[in-house]
């Protein structure tokens, strides 16, 4: 699992914000950041569960919520593609939006084309069919429907 510090450090080098001689993520310029990811990053997460392959099939009723992360360590309820190929460029998005408006919306229009991307992605289940109608398969030719 990936943990809010790895979607952190994508995220503060694709806005090239790293530090140059160390390539290290936390410095002082972007200690600020790192104190507004987790929220930010919580307010895209339930936007980005069902497109995971960690998305359970709800049978109660009620739509599943990801579980929330406070700090830099907390794991993340998403798969790895999510967390290296898609919420890295979400969180960018959010953390530039005042400092560079125009960078945020590239950003976060990068994330919201490949969580599209990633739902087309997601692995088709097979499950029964009910006949409701009463149609017998069996008796299917040429087109034709034998009908009880």
């Amino acid at each position: 699992m990936n943990t809010v510090q790895d979607v952190f450090d994508i995220a503060v080098r694709l806005m090239d914000a790293q530090n140059e001689s160390t390539g290290s993520t936390s410095t002082a310029d972007t200690k600020e950041y790192q104190l507004r990811t987790p929220s930010l990053l919580n307010s895209i997460l339930d936007r980005a569960y069902p497109a995971s392959d960690t998305y359970p099939a709800s049978t109660n009723g009620k739509r599943p919520v990801c579980p929330k992360v406070e700090g830099m360590e907390d794991e993340i309820g998403l798969d790895e593609y999510l967390c290296t190929g898609v919420l890295p460029y979400g969180l960018a998005g959010l953390l530039l939006s005042e400092e560079n408006p125009t960078l945020a919306n590239f950003f976060w229009q990068t994330f919201l084309e490949q969580l599209e991307e990633a739902k087309r992605g997601l692995p088709a289940a097979e499950g029964s069919v009910e006949d409701c109608y009463g149609f017998l398969t069996d008796n299917l030719e040429y087109g034709r429907f034998a009908r009880w």
